[in-house]
């Protein structure tokens, strides 16, 4: 019976005051509904208008900027950063590692077709 006592005691009475806008008989609190992050929104947009090569999107929930490149690639170029400079900076390194990478190509195809 003790031991039921003090069970009780630990897991369903609790006698410390709960303080905060969910406690039972607090007045009722109106929270404004708003956009999370507007500024950063709002980069993404401008940078998406500025970037014609790329799309740029914002992730509320993760608070991370997305850039897709529409370059065609043998597979999806998908960057990503917490800050919009951090964000340019990944691009301008994923267009020059591509055109790295396709110069040698293109490089053979043009000596072919001159041959």
């Amino acid at each position: 019976m003790v031991q039921l006592k003090r069970l009780w005691r630990l897991l369903g009475c609790r006698r410390a005051k709960r303080i905060g806008r969910h406690t039972v008989g607090q007045p009722y609190v109106e929270v404004e509904r708003g956009e999370p992050d507007p500024g950063d929104r709002a980069a993404a947009v401008l940078l998406d208008r500025l970037e014609p090569a790329w799309t740029i999107l914002y992730g509320p929930w993760s608070r991370r900027f997305y850039a897709l490149a529409l370059i065609p690639t043998s597979e999806p170029l998908v960057v990503e950063a917490r800050t919009t400079q951090d964000l340019l900076e990944q691009m301008r390194q994923a267009e020059q590692d591509m055109m790295i990478a396709v110069w040698p190509v293109a490089a053979a195809a043009a000596a072919a077709a001159a041959a």
